[in-house]
């Protein structure tokens, strides 16, 4: 209890520096909080589906395993001053790490702008996206999402519940009042996520045979709806969807793999999860009187 009075207090500072001549310094915070998050996630995405420790040992090179120096793992930063090698044995590294890291930054500037520093909204948003660009990597470099990655997005997502409520029916908050309607709407958004993927792996295999989703998807699917509910949940499934056909579709069209191709199906569903918490379904509604609604069909 005391250390939740100290975070709100903490972020009402926060807050109030934001309009302030402290405004960029608090900018140039976010954004290298952020990479430094990125930098964390890039162990993860390297060592989980490896089964090692993302703790111990610390980082070091993959290629001569020489232990990095802290001035040798600066987020961004070192990979371009080192120019993409390792400083002891001279292998390359990818841009992805430094990509990644840049990435996590500019959505952690993004989420302060939208929600406000540190608050319960831009700590949820950045968790959210921590989870989705762990499984998005993860699955499009080894085509599986870790039991444990959704096991613990799942209990974030229902925690965060509690803290941030999730928007049900009026009628549910009234009867059981603002924080239990969002656990429960929370807990209906896993049983969505896995009820929609779970029916779509059974009529895959009683229509052709063959799993037209993985176990992971339906876990990750619990793990999206735990965070979003069932609602925004259920736009967030339609849309990785709509991303993946935009994917396979031209995989069908060049008649690759005579249009068996897996995919990676999991990197859709985090683009779109991502989305869906930014945006809210609104998001669809906006496209649809955009598009449908303004006269373009």
């Amino acid at each position: 209890m005391g250390a939740a009075i100290v975070f709100v207090e903490l972020a009402e500072v926060f807050a109030s520096l934001e309009d302030g001549v402290l405004s960029p310094f608090l900018g140039f915070f976010v954004f290298v909080l952020g990479a430094l998050v990125g930098s964390f996630l890039n162990v993860v995405i390297y060592r989980v589906p490896l089964g090692r420790s993302i703790v111990l040992p610390p980082s070091a090179c993959t290629t001569c395993n020489t232990p990095l120096h802290w001035a040798h793992n600066l987020p961004v930063v070192s990979y371009f001053v080192l120019g993409g090698r390792c400083r002891y044995c001279g292998s390359s590294y990818s841009i992805r790490y430094a990509a990644l890291e840049f990435l996590t930054g500019l959505f952690f500037l993004f989420s302060w702008d939208r929600f406000g520093v540190f608050s319960l909204l831009f700590l949820k948003a950045v968790t959210l996206f921590s989870f989705c660009l762990v499984v998005f990597f993860i699955d499009l470099d080894h085509w599986i999402i870790p039991d444990g990655v959704n096991l613990l997005g799942v209990i974030f997502g229902l925690a965060f519940s509690v803290v941030v409520p999730l928007s049900s029916f009026p009628w549910l908050e009234q009867s059981l009042g603002t924080t239990l309607s969002s656990v429960l709407w929370s807990l209906l958004g896993v049983v969505t996520g896995v009820a929609f993927f779970w029916s779509i792996q059974i009529v895959g295999l009683i229509l052709v045979k063959q799993e037209a989703m993985g176990g992971g998807d339906v876990k990750f699917a619990a793990l999206i709806g735990a965070f979003l509910g069932p609602v925004a949940g259920f736009w967030a499934f339609l849309g990785s969807f709509f991303l993946g056909a935009m994917f396979a579709i031209p995989l069908l069209v060049l008649r690759r793999g005579g249009g068996k191709d897996p995919i990676p199906f999991g990197t859709f569903m985090a683009v779109a999860a991502v989305l869906f918490f930014v945006y809210d379904y609104s998001l669809v509604f906006d496209l649809l009187d955009r598009f449908v609604l303004g006269g373009y069909w």
